[in-house]
């Protein structure tokens, strides 16, 4: 008896032999996944050609949000670039900042902060050079958000010059998908490696 892999060598070996005797195509049969059911081997095939195409075009779909995503991250970046670049002074940069944050990317609460003004309970989270997402503490919150600090379900704190050495731009959302753990930080450091070079112009960080 020739076994199944035997079968399968053959017809893998062989790829036009149904085209060669498509009678077998109707006579053969495949479960159809519901008990008692079987359909043609036609039908499975046309089965998982079109569950392939819907799988395709979510794909297709996915990538097409992506790109659109990051086309409006870069669009805001650089209506971000212009604001800084007509500051004339630290205040004017931590102003520029927070209004883009809020206006341009839709962040509702955002705050530049300096590194001398952050309480020990948030020194560790300054000196690095990643920007963290995710959640923190409520007496963190609280001293960057104050009273809004209940609302808050995700935060992003961004490093404004290698190791925070100008500052941290923190940022928070109602949404606790804003700014999970998992996201990409590529643009959120961007926008620190633009603040820290503004802030540079003037020799100072940014004022509370």
């Amino acid at each position: 008896m020739i076994s199944d892999a035997e079968v399968a060598d053959f017809l893998t070996r062989h790829p036009d032999f149904l085209d060669r005797h498509p009678e077998l195509l109707e006579r053969l049969s495949v479960s159809h996944g519901t008990a008692g059911n079987a359909v043609s081997l036609v039908e499975k095939q046309v089965k998982l050609l079109r569950d392939r195409q819907i799988e395709n075009r979510e794909r297709l779909a996915e990538l097409v949000h992506v790109a659109r995503s990051n086309e409006a991250l870069a669009a805001n970046v650089h209506k971000l670039t212009l604001r800084l670049l007509h500051c004339h002074d630290a205040a004017q940069v931590v102003h520029a900042v927070e209004a883009s944050m809020r206006d341009d990317f839709g962040v509702p609460l955002a705050r530049l902060v300096a590194p001398a003004d952050l309480p020990e309970t948030m020194q560790g989270m300054v000196g690095h050079d990643r920007a963290r997402c995710g959640q923190i503490g409520e007496p963190q919150r609280t001293f960057l958000f104050a009273h809004d600090a209940a609302n808050i379900a995700s935060v992003a704190l961004v490093p404004v010059g290698g190791g925070s050495v100008r500052g941290m731009l923190a940022l928070a959302s109602p949404d606790p998908a804003r700014f999970h753990p998992g996201i990409s930080t590529e643009f959120l450091e961007r926008i620190g490696e633009l603040v820290n070079a503004a802030l540079a112009r003037f020799g100072v960080g940014p004022a509370v």
